[in-house]
């Protein structure tokens, strides 16, 4: 595998050092003047001419959530809601449809063993404090990333097959894998594996990334301010540096409701999303005062029961097992889709909807719903009346609504279920003591298949242990053998095994697709979400956006 960002960056740093010199022009304002004069040379007489991007102006963004710290290896930083993801970049970045695309490293290739790959970084490429990337830096980060005292379970998760990281010189680094592994690159796009400075003296409180935009400041449930970097490495389409903004005010803003007034009342330029009840009326409506974004799939709703230890426990048995569909067996989906997502999406037995390639057709679905069958196993269980603690995150509506109803339905069939919404650390907390029930949470979208069944199903995966505890001999088999193969349809067939199983042992009960609306001012130009609400891709999104007036 190879994959190339081109000969650009190459050609200016050759010339940079008397050049610069002579003009005063940064390295990015002078690569971007000699791409502007390539393009005039080549233009001759054009027909019509694009709309030229206006640099400058101050986008104010209100998103769904708001970041645990600073640290992005300490910290979840979801390339979705956090706006800290901006200032975040990898070796590996993202397209518009989610295909993988040269970031920090302009190429890559593996060996035919899949055992070993070899990035090659960008010559001129920096930190946001003004150091180069090099291939010391690199491993410095995958180092850090992987201490299990910095590391967030998301980041280690995506190194855990690494065995060995070695630099080789300053602009190539090698990775040795612990197994054949036809998935590392997906593993190395910035969300979770994000580059910071190796001499950021506290990346808690000011981190040097390389992404599009910088850190300014941060005042938690408030406010972030970022600031465009002057010296990213990507172009736009008219040969000039990228970003086009200056800066960036985020305000994190949970209530779906909350943020759209925000919009309708010129206190922000955007909005992540709005309510799945707001949209339809916005859309019909409003379109003609306002941008719509709609992105399909941001996320995979889901039921996770707490498997570790207590009555649903793996190592329980059949009665566990039987317990766990009794829960199963309760859930109405249909009453889901209408009640809590208004109709928009799917509902879901397998990751990826029905739009995706990665769609899976041929799962076995699991228990039925029939709230009859539950009461009778928890009668033939002795278990009538059980206590049942669900949980869910603060942040996302949807899934406080998923948990409330969830917990009508258990109560409905013969539980003596509660219903408890918690911020994120002491949900965290909670994981970590088995102190819940069932958590009514969410994914996001994951760039390969691997991301979501190595982290979750694998009975090794960190965000596993963490969270439910499932464990299944046959699921390992199938998800190692699949991230060993580069046959598309093969690792489809595995994974239709596995997910036939999980649904069987109802741990991880999936039950709907996550949409997303977004909405910004008229003004705001060259900006469009990726598939799945990400608002920082290559040559598009965040990067490319700019006011018109």
């Amino acid at each position: 595998m190879s994959r190339s960002a081109g000969g650009l960056v190459q050609m200016g740093d050759q010339l940079m050092s008397d050049s610069t010199k002579k003009t005063g022009l940064n390295r990015r304002e002078f690569m971007a003047a000699s791409a502007a004069a390539g393009a005039v040379a080549t233009a001759g007489s054009s027909p019509a001419k694009a709309a030229t991007p206006k640099r400058g102006g101050t986008l104010r963004y209100a998103s769904r959530v708001d970041g645990r710290g600073l640290d992005p290896h300490r910290n979840f930083v979801y390339y979705v809601s956090n706006p800290m993801a901006l200032t975040t970049m990898g070796l590996v970045d993202l397209g518009k449809d989610m295909s993988l695309q040269p970031g920090v490293a302009e190429s890559w290739e593996n060996s035919a063993d899949l055992m070993k790959y070899t990035f090659r970084l960008r010559k001129g490429a920096e930190y946001h404090n003004g150091r180069d990337i090099d291939a010391e830096s690199v491993v410095w980060n995958v180092h850090r990333m992987l201490d299990p005292k910095i590391g967030h379970a998301l980041h280690r998760s995506a190194l855990a097959n690494v065995e060995k990281v070695e630099s080789d010189g300053k602009h190539l680094v090698h990775f040795y894998m612990k197994k054949p592994s036809a998935i590392f690159p997906s593993d190395m796009v910035y969300y979770p594996v994000n580059l910071i400075a190796p001499d950021t003296p506290n990346p808690d409180e000011h981190p040097y990334g390389c992404g599009p935009f910088k850190f300014k400041s941060w005042k938690r449930y408030a406010k972030t301010e970022l600031t465009r970097f002057e010296n990213y490495f990507e172009t736009g389409a008219d040969g000039n540096p990228l970003p086009y903004l200056d800066a960036i005010e985020a305000y994190p803003k949970v209530e779906d409701k909350v943020r759209l007034t925000a919009l309708r009342s010129n206190e922000v330029d955007m909005i992540e999303n709005m309510s799945f009840f707001d949209a339809p009326d916005f859309i019909k409506n409003e379109s003609d005062k306002y941008n719509v974004f709609k992105s399909p799939q941001v996320g995979l709703a889901h039921f996770c029961i707490q498997a570790k230890s207590g009555p649903f426990a793996m190592s329980g048995g059949a009665d566990a097992k039987l317990l766990r569909q009794a829960v199963m067996h309760a859930i109405d989906k249909q009453a889901i889709h209408e009640a809590v997502y208004n109709g928009l999406g799917e509902q879901m037995d397998t990751f990826y909807a029905s739009g995706s390639p990665w769609h899976l057709p041929d799962v076995k679905k699991g228990p039925e719903y029939d709230p009859e069958k539950t009461r009778f196993i928890l009668n033939k269980l002795n278990m009538a009346n059980m206590p049942i603690a669900v949980v869910s995150r603060q942040a996302y509506q949807y899934m406080r609504n998923g948990g409330e109803i969830l917990h009508a339905m258990l109560l409905e069939a013969g539980f003596a279920a509660t219903n408890e919404v918690f911020d994120n650390p002491v949900l965290q907390a909670k994981y970590l003591k088995d102190d819940y029930g069932i958590d009514s949470t969410a994914s996001s979208f994951r760039f390969d298949p691997h991301g979501h069944y190595g982290r979750w199903m694998h009975s090794e995966a960190a965000d596993n242990k963490r969270r439910t505890g499932f464990v299944n001999a046959r699921c390992d088999e199938l998800i190692d053998a699949a991230a060993a193969t580069t046959d598309t349809n093969l690792r489809k067939e595995m994974y239709t095994e596995v997910d036939s199983i999980v649904n069987d042992e109802c741990v991880f009960i999936y039950h709907h697709s996550v949409p997303l609306t977004g909405a910004s001012v008229k003004n705001l130009k060259g900006y469009e979400p990726q598939l799945t609400g990400g608002p920082n891709y290559h040559g598009g999104g965040i990067r490319t956006a700019y006011f018109d007036s």
